[in-house]
């Protein structure tokens, strides 16, 4: 557990100012884990997804043979995440200061600012923060499975608004096939209490190219379902 925790992202401080609903907000003391509370609208879903756009730059910059630059990374990231024509839709509507993001990770840092009428380029921007090997997903409110080929069509095919990145990064997450790494062993735990509670498991059938639900011999498909806990 102590190795798998050293080696994760950790972020330690952000602030950020001016997106949405969330005029100035401070934190310099983040661990972990991190629970965030308020009220509907009030910005939360906004936070996270500045923070996941931010995360989810450090990790394609520079990957393979994309020579994009960060901020231009950074754009189209959040673009997609927010679903906006125009990157100054995020910014507070009230007043005329610019959107201003900062986070630090071990040290490093990200920042970047842009004001109401920018459209879809950052030019005020600086990283120190070096590229990470992950793959970081966020995990939508919405269940996804039951969505999966229509989230790839939307965004492959059609290259439409619809459903933002947070889920269009998880279902191609989703569809690579499970490689052999270490097995932390508080995956395999959490795998097998998984499995004793829902007493089956979740597989992709890649000849359909949808999700079932097997237990046993017993397959089903999946079909939209709320989850109460």
């Amino acid at each position: 557990m102590g190795e798998f925790m050293a080696d994760r992202i950790i972020i330690n401080s952000i602030e950020i100012e001016n997106l949405g609903r969330i005029k100035k907000l401070s934190c310099n003391s983040l661990s972990g884990i991190n629970l965030i509370i308020g009220e509907n609208g009030s910005g939360k879903t906004f936070l996270l997804k500045a923070l996941y756009s931010a995360i989810r730059t450090t990790e394609e910059y520079k990957r393979g043979d994309d020579i994009r630059n960060a901020n231009d990374i950074l754009a189209e990231k959040l673009r997609w995440t927010f679903q906006t024509d125009k990157l100054g839709d995020i910014v507070t509507k009230s007043g005329t200061s610019p959107y201003i993001f900062k986070m630090n990770i071990d040290s490093n840092s990200m920042g970047y600012r842009f004001s109401r009428d920018t459209t879809s380029a950052i030019k005020i921007f600086y990283n120190s923060i070096s590229r990470k090997e992950y793959n970081s997903v966020f995990v939508p409110a919405k269940e996804v499975l039951s969505l999966y080929s229509i989230i790839l069509k939307s965004r492959e095919i059609d290259h439409s608004f619809g459903f933002d990145d947070t889920y269009y990064d998880l279902t191609k997450a989703l569809r690579i096939a499970p490689k052999r790494i270490k097995n932390f062993a508080v995956f395999t735990e959490s795998r097998t209490k998984l499995k004793d509670i829902v007493d089956g498991k979740v597989e992709l059938d890649e000849s359909t190219n949808k999700w079932y639900y097997k237990s046993g011999k017993s397959k089903y498909t999946i079909v939209y379902c709320i989850v109460h806990i």
